[in-house]
């Protein structure tokens, strides 16, 4: 009898271009101990890597910070799920999708999903393409994006509206953000040059208060 090889589908979000690439991983793939999957605008990659212990390690680009993130799965794990996502641990996007065909096809709507409604009216397409050159560092917004939802979900924007009636929406400033009420028309612009700058927003922002 003849054994059918250990393979996975392997797809992750270039933070260059935006696109998702995708691949087809098999054990014989890691036999020379490394498998590098790397997107066509040539921007970006995810290296796989046999671990010890049976274990596979995986560096794979963060669409939200400026470097790599580490990931280390059993090779059961890795080879066997029908999907299993690996996400930013500071945003929570889904960085890599690992598992069936199918289910990563479906991962990665979903994840589309949830990324254009973070973005608003703006798709990571118009933030990526020359017409939007003049707006903030997509990867900064998406930070930033996240931390307002984060505080807005818990209670800690406030403005001219009492308190839990508010409506904001968040647009993009050449050099940073500016958050509004439809409401009551509060509004406060918040400068945001780099993903160093999100950060400190992100660790030291703790309630934002509109005028």
């Amino acid at each position: 009898m003849i054994l059918e090889p250990k393979k996975t589908t392997l797809a992750y979000r270039c933070p260059a271009c935006g696109y998702v690439t995708t691949s087809i991983v098999g054990a014989f793939s890691l036999s020379g101990d490394m498998f590098k999957l790397k997107c066509s605008c040539g921007e970006s990659f995810v290296i796989i890597e046999k671990g010890n212990d049976d274990m596979v390690n995986l560096t794979v680009p963060c669409v939200a910070c400026p470097k790599p993130h580490y990931f280390t799965l059993s090779s059961n794990l890795f080879f066997s799920t029908d999907i299993f996502m690996l996400p930013c641990p500071l945003c929570g996007i889904d960085l890599c999708f690992i598992g069936k065909e199918k289910q990563v096809s479906q991962a990665i709507e979903k994840s589309n999903e949830e990324i254009s409604a973070m973005l608003g009216d703006y798709t990571i397409d118009q933030i990526k393409s020359s017409e939007a050159e003049n707006l903030l560092d997509p990867q900064v917004y998406d930070i930033v994006k996240f931390v307002i939802s984060e505080l807005n979900d818990e209670g800690n924007i406030h403005c001219l509206c009492n308190e839990g009636e508010g409506e904001y929406d968040c647009s993009i400033l050449p050099e940073g953000v500016s958050i509004k009420c439809r409401k009551c028309n509060a509004k406060k612009d918040i400068e945001i040059t780099g993903t160093i700058a999100a950060q400190e927003f992100l660790n030291n922002t703790n309630e934002i208060t509109l005028k």
